[in-house]
């Protein structure tokens, strides 16, 4: 093996030909002795090797400091995945009447993938619906009675003031809401002895004529008055009437009929409700339906075969953005973070062909995968590439650090003693040694130096012999 390197002493070429030209007279002497032959040729051979090859013993490879790109990069494999996928199967026994989709198909979230037999429940869920409606038509005349009773007992007209005259009597059922109203009793303006009533209050109405010997219609709710003495005696006097009357002799069994009327209503619907949820449960038991828009991946059920529950019918995947899904050894796990870059090529397509991605989540707990703790990383690609598919496999570099400006030489440069960190620079022709505190330590080999180089400097690579 010959080694040609630069010599303080002298160049390369003229020993060579000195080399060649006197091997060339040594091989004619001993031709044809091809046991000494083979001695002599060893002995050259290890002669030549020690001249020729310690040639370069002088040299020093020098290295000038300069500031520029400084990367950290974790490489990682991983598959990719679909972003959400999930297996279907029916949660009870029946004969499969539908399987509308194939293999393929792009289904939207929501729609029905395949069912088992439901005429009969289906029936049984109009009927309850339609039950439903009557006992909330039902509960709801009944509640209606006992808050007009409510409102409409003992309903009582109270003075302003003490008239001497019998107060007026209210008759009717009340159908208005809760409040009070303020009558007040007036003799007509045209001096005809007629009377009239303004109403304010729950109403503002009037003038209202007063009926001789009859009650009067009191407001649009359904209330009658009656004045049981002379209507004169009334002339200029005010009542009030209050909806309801909480003093009345009624009013506590009434509030007791309207609040269980309202109870029984509630009651009545919920149970109703809760029928018509139960056929509708047994449906959905029935039925699969894409829980998200995507692509079916695998169609087992078969229309008129028996469904067992729990057992695989129909698989599906979103067909949004793929992601990777990669499992990142405990060594590396402290360089990523969410939101760093990756490229990534694909086994399909040769390193030749790189992909964008990046990384969007890292599980919190580890993943034990033969018997060395890793940790899930799922990186999701840039762009949508038809070309990309679920379970190719994926070779991923994810950027990890990337910054620059940054001062770096070769990690093997620097050597540690005494819990300190040296280089060797050049001086002109002299060479010192010089402490440095170092930073990070790239992928392509390079160590971060934080002080003690500048750039322009001269770090000796290997020394001289």
């Amino acid at each position: 093996m010959r080694r040609f390197l630069a010599c303080p002493s002298g160049g390369a070429a003229p020993r060579r030909e000195v080399y060649y030209r006197e091997m060339n007279t040594i091989f004619s002497t001993f031709k044809g002795k091809p046991l000494v032959y083979g001695i002599v040729l060893l002995v050259i051979f290890i002669l030549g090797w020690m001249v020729l090859g310690r040639g370069n013993g002088g040299s020093e490879e020098l290295l000038t400091v300069e500031r520029g790109e400084f990367v950290q990069e974790v490489s990682v494999s991983g598959k990719v995945v679909a972003s959400q996928s999930v297996d279907l199967a029916f949660d009870t026994t029946g004969r499969i009447t539908s399987v509308p989709v194939e293999v393929g198909d792009r289904v939207y979230a929501g729609q029905t993938l395949a069912t088992i037999g439901t005429d009969v429940l289906l029936a049984d869920l109009r009927a309850a619906k339609v039950e439903l409606e009557e006992i909330k038509r039902e509960q709801a005349t009944v509640v209606e009675s006992a808050y007009q009773t409510l409102l409409s007992d003992d309903l009582t007209a109270v003075p302003d003031s003490s008239y001497g005259v019998s107060a007026p009597v209210l008759t009717g059922l009340y159908q208005g809401g809760e409040g009070s109203y303020r009558i007040r009793f007036l003799e007509e303006h045209t001096n005809t002895g007629d009377f009239e009533l303004r109403v304010f209050g729950l109403e503002s109405l009037g003038p209202i004529e007063v009926e001789e010997n009859q009650p009067t219609t009191l407001g649009t709710h359904g209330l009658y008055i009656d004045f049981p003495d002379a209507l004169s005696t009334y002339e200029d006097t005010m009542w009030h009437i209050a909806i309801p009357n909480t003093k009345g002799s009624s009013y506590v069994s009434n509030r007791r009929a309207y609040d269980e009327a309202i109870s029984a209503r509630e009651k009545a619907i919920a149970n109703a409700e809760t029928k018509i949820a139960s056929i509708q449960t047994e449906i959905a038991e029935r039925t699969l339906r894409a829980p998200f828009t995507g692509v079916v991946t695998v169609v087992e059920a078969e229309r008129g075969a028996i469904a067992s529950p729990g057992e695989l019918a129909i698989s599906l995947q979103s067909d949004d953005t793929l992601q990777i899904e990669s499992f990142v050894p405990e060594v590396n796990i402290s360089q990523i973070a969410v939101g760093d870059t990756a490229s990534v090529t694909l086994d399909a397509y040769g390193e030749g062909v790189l992909f964008e991605a990046k990384v969007v989540s890292i599980d919190p707990a580890e993943t034990v995968r033969d018997g060395v703790s890793t940790y899930r990383a799922v990186l999701e690609f840039g762009a949508d590439d038809m070309r990309i598919k679920s379970g190719m496999t994926a070779n991923v570099t994810i950027t990890t650090d990337k910054r620059d400006g940054v001062v770096s030489i070769p990690r093997g440069v620097v050597e540690e003693r005494d819990g300190k960190q040296y280089v060797r620079i050049k001086l002109g022709d002299v060479t010192e040694e010089r402490e440095v505190i170092t930073g990070a330590l790239s992928s392509r080999g390079t160590i971060e130096i934080v002080s003690g180089l500048s750039e322009g400097d001269v770090v000796v690579i290997s020394a001289s012999q």
